[in-house]
């Protein structure tokens, strides 16, 4: 009887109330934000539904959830930016409009709150309702006058007390209509050492009604944005695990069965550890059948697998409210990121650590899996936002519709108290983590049950003092620089001699990034590679540490190679760490970031721009393909290496200092001066840039189909013409004319 009952409430779940979903998409076919990557909104509540999805992997996720609490409602959305600047882009007013609408539940003039004004306040203008903003101190006291209330997502994280969250989640029970939007992965960033399930002021709120902002990003399924409509109701965890319990035929489906494992995924995932509309009914089901997965490259974990993958899950999350002694080794371990030898000695270390750098410090010791290590600080630095990471491949898998290593396998552990023990499942090297602007000083600390793993410092050691810490037992080793830092498998440093030209190298790497940017030589911290056996998104990404796949190891530490023929994936995703949104509008992110690309070439391997890649014919002829079909700027945006020939004949008629002039006056410029949406981006590139080579670029943007406004091309007309045509077919370097 109460698995019949149980099912019956699982599968009245999900589903929209009447005309809801309708009233909420009313007049809204696709909604856009050029340049923005909304978190998803995991969806668990028995009354709630999406609103509008995009893709994730191989499945959908919903940017926009909403639902009924009591008597109130609620909407999620992942992403503010939405709205703002944005409000006027394809059918987002209406989206907006629709929201305030709904969450009014009929009012005609609503009253409406917001905190954290910014883009939310374009949601109420959208709508035409009267507005009261107030500081995130007076949200509580705001409510008896309100009848919508719009809420940014750091509003009411933690230290803020959870009686005022808990005054917010009573007014809408009561029939308040709430808004919580934001990019959680962004807040998640921002934050580090705390957690968005449970410290987040949106997911504070909305998570005990069944919806939680997500630490994962969404990809779009319109032609700019993400379009509405679609069978929605199976993004629902309840719905999805419903299909589970009924052994649903869908689940036979390979498309169908990931979307039911991507759906319980990022519900899980995301939902609060004191969850009980789900997460108890889920370890139930495991219980029962039981599951033995272990994501190996040799034997993955796919999405078409719901119930393995709910198992690696649900022991994820329980692993995360174990004490330290209580975690034993994951079977994974074994093949990622490996174990350390039985015969490796456990030591007792001391360490100086300069808090003035910020992040990661890299210690050369590293953990076992599923054993204790200790850490010891003076007390007066517990506390003080240090923390010990376990662990540099920071990827989470979650997403993916493949695992074939563990989906997380990083652990971070803040330093409140001057002893403080931890452990990992899966090993790694240790880091002391250290926050920006840390007034620490050099700290004193000592780690215990460690064992020491090869490290070099470029300046540091000699060849003598690496020979000695090359045979350390780690299975992980790392080569740094004040610039930058490597890691490999200890197995790929063994026939390193001297790692000095090799680092030296990466330097030159680093300082031409610098360069070319116009960025200081010198680092806030050190920039990071790391590979790993399976990444979150491509083949390579940019971030800290920036990522790749496990066969770029050996190409890391190969100098010869590297200084000769260099490594355009490398190079272009340390570019990405130095781009600018300022000048890098919608459709250039991947174009722009190859300008890196090429100076690095050019500076530190010695390969001229007009010797690479970029004097490939088939350039040639896709040049003379686009200009034939009348230069369409949206395959101008969609093929990175046409639009970068258009900046790359700008590089050949006048030089890498005229980019490196223009950067600088980026850089210079107050920021009032700064361009603040796409059509501004591009109208200041092309100002900027003929105002710096005191030439018309005008008719040149419009040759290539780059649309610029006419006050930009008004602007720039009254100085000297350019003829653009000998740089169009040859790529010989002439100087500007």
């Amino acid at each position: 009887m109460r698995t019949w009952l149980a099912l019956t409430l699982l599968l009245s779940a999900g589903s929209a109330a009447p005309n809801d979903r309708e009233v909420l998409t009313a007049g809204v076919t696709e909604v856009a934000a050029p340049g923005a990557i909304p978190a998803p909104v995991a969806i668990y509540g028995q009354h709630a539904f999406a609103v509008i999805a995009g893709k994730s992997g191989g499945a959908l996720a919903a940017i926009v959830a909403a639902t009924r609490s009591g008597a109130g409602r609620v909407v999620a959305v992942g992403h503010d930016g939405l709205f703002g600047a944005n409000l006027q882009r394809r059918d987002n007013a209406a989206l907006a409009t629709n929201i305030v609408t709904w969450l009014a539940a009929g009012k005609t003039a609503p009253r409406v709150t917001i905190c954290e004004q910014g883009s939310l306040q374009a949601i109420a203008t959208a709508a035409g309702a009267k507005v009261t903003t107030v500081p995130a101190g007076g949200v509580v006291a705001a409510l008896a006058q309100t009848d919508v209330l719009l809420l940014g997502q750091g509003v009411l994280s933690v230290p803020a007390p959870v009686e005022q969250v808990d005054a917010v989640a009573a007014w809408v029970q009561r029939g308040g209509g709430l808004l919580v939007a934001g990019c959680s992965w962004g807040w998640q960033q921002l934050s580090p050492g705390k957690d968005l399930r449970v410290d987040q002021g949106a997911n504070r709120i909305v998570a005990r009604m069944g919806l939680a902002l997500a630490d994962q990003m969404v990809d779009r399924t319109g032609r700019e944005g993400w379009a509405s409509g679609g069978d929605l109701d199976g993004l629902n965890a309840q719905v999805a695990f419903a299909k589970l319990l009924q052994k649903s035929a869908e689940l036979q489906d390979k498309a169908k069965a990931t979307q039911v494992g991507a759906t319980l995924a990022l519900a899980l995932n995301a939902m609060p550890p004191t969850d009980t509309l789900l997460l108890p009914r889920v370890k139930e089901l495991l219980a029962t059948v039981g599951s033995s997965s272990v994501p190996t490259a040799k034997t993955p974990v796919a999405a078409s697998d719901p119930v393995g993958r709910l198992a690696i899950i649900v022991d994820s999350r329980l692993r995360r409210n174990l004490a330290p002694q209580e975690i034993r080794a994951h079977p994974a371990a074994a093949t990622f990121p490996g174990l350390v030898p039985p015969a490796a000695p456990r030591v007792r270390q001391a360490v100086s650590v300069d808090t003035r750098t910020p992040a990661w410090h890299s210690l050369g010791l590293y953990a076992a899996p599923g054993e204790v290590i200790t850490i010891e600080l003076p007390a007066a630095a517990a506390n003080k936002g240090l923390a010990v990471r376990i662990g540099c491949h920071t990827d989470t898998l979650w997403h993916l519709e493949k695992w074939t290593r563990h989906p997380e396998v990083s652990v971070r552990q803040p330093l409140a108290q001057p002893t403080t023990q931890v452990a990992s499942a899966f090993g790694g090297l240790v880091y002391l983590d250290v926050p920006g602007g840390c007034q620490l000083g050099t700290v004193n600390v000592t780690l215990a049950g460690v064992v020491e793993a090869p490290l070099y410092r470029l300046g540091v050691d000699t060849v003598e003092t690496w020979q000695a810490s090359r045979a350390k037992l780690g299975p992980w080793a790392e080569l740094a620089t004040s610039k930058v830092i490597i890691t490999v498998p200890t197995a790929n440093i063994q026939d390193l001699v001297d790692p000095a030209p090799l680092m030296r190298f990466w330097d030159e790497v680093l300082d031409a990034c610098a360069d070319l940017a116009q960025r200081p030589r010198e680092r806030e911290r050190p920039e990071r590679y790391v590979p790993d056996q399976q990444i979150s998104a491509g083949y390579m990404h940019s971030g800290y540490p920036i990522m790749t796949w496990m066969d770029a190891a050996p190409r890391f530490v190969d100098v010869a190679s590297l200084r000769t023929k260099g490594d355009w994936g490398m190079f272009h995703e340390m570019g990405h760490n130095h781009q600018s949104g300022h000048w890098t509008f919608d459709g250039t992110t991947e174009v722009t970031v190859n300008l890196f690309t090429l100076y690095v070439y050019e500076k530190v391997c010695g390969v001229p721009v007009a010797s690479s890649r970029m004097n490939d014919p088939k350039l040639q002829t896709g040049m003379q393909a686009h200009f034939a079909t009348g230069a369409p700027f949206e395959k101008w945006k969609g093929d990175p290496f046409l639009a970068l020939r258009m900046y790359v004949q700008l590089q050949q008629a006048f030089g890498w200092e005229t980019f490196q002039k223009v950067f600088t006056a980026y850089r210079d410029a107050p920021r009032e001066g700064l361009p603040k949406n796409d059509q501004e981006e591009r109208d200041q590139w092309l100002v900027r840039f003929s105002r710096q080579v005191n030439r018309n670029l005008g008719p040149f943007f419009q040759q290539w189909g780059v649309p610029t406004s006419e006050a930009a091309r008004a602007a720039v007309s009254g100085l000297p013409a350019w003829d653009w045509q000998p740089y169009l077919w040859t790529m010989e370097g002439r100087p500007g004319g």
